[in-house]
């Protein structure tokens, strides 16, 4: 019975968070309140409003399933394709990411803009691309545990981030402007990273070093 009814409320999340993010492509954030959402979902609004007592939790809701979706995918994808270097695979996801929000780029900007009046809002959205940069990192090999690892999450939230003004003006069907500067800003990042030692040079090499001696040993 508990199972079941957790189950309800799970389902109730994803609709009301998908409903969210659909609805802040032609509405500003304020402008949006249970009611709407009730009346997008079919689900009774006195239970939205009990499990999303504040409406910046339903934006963390759908932006959520979004970065799990992509997080899902990627590990399939990596999971098929050992050669990719760490950086590939880095570079990879946050293009994947970026392709996966073009559906919502409207609700995006709405959001952008809310976010420089409501601190609340702006921490949440700040700690969905912390929590999707850190899932990228450590799906691509990376360990983002301790100082080293804080770092790495918080250059790639920034990287991440200083495109995301170049992904909001790119018209092309293809991203490619998009990925001509995921591409640079990350090599900059990689580089002051080097400089730092938070990454290593040689780490790509030594990880396929690593997985042809267990190959070996496996033969």
């Amino acid at each position: 019975m508990a199972a079941s009814a957790q189950t309800i409320i799970d389902q109730i999340r994803h609709d009301v968070g998908a409903a969210m993010l659909s609805r802040l492509n032609s509405h500003g954030f304020s402008e949006i309140t249970p009611d709407h959402l009730a009346e997008d979902t079919s689900h009774d609004v006195a239970v939205i409003r009990r499990i999303f007592p504040d409406l910046s939790a339903a934006v963390d809701q759908g932006l959520k399933d979004i970065d799990d979706a992509v997080s899902a995918g990627l590990q399939d994808d990596f999971a098929e394709d050992a050669e990719a270097t760490t950086r590939e695979r880095i570079l990879e996801g946050l293009i994947v990411r970026f392709e996966a929000y073009v559906p919502f780029k409207h609700a995006i900007r709405n959001l952008n803009k809310a976010a420089a009046m409501n601190p609340p809002l702006a921490l949440m959205m700040v700690g969905r691309l912390s929590g999707a940069s850190q899932a990228l990192l450590e799906i691509s090999g990376l360990d983002t545990s301790g100082l080293k690892g804080l770092m790495r999450v918080k250059g790639l939230a920034a990287v991440a981030l200083s495109v995301q003004r170049d992904w909001l003006a790119d018209d092309s069907a293809d991203l490619s402007v998009t990925i001509r500067a995921l591409d640079k800003r990350l090599g900059q990042a990689e580089s002051l990273a080097e400089t730092l030692n938070i990454i290593s040079r040689d780490h790509d090499a030594s990880d396929h070093a690593t997985t042809k001696d267990d190959g070996r040993e496996d033969q």
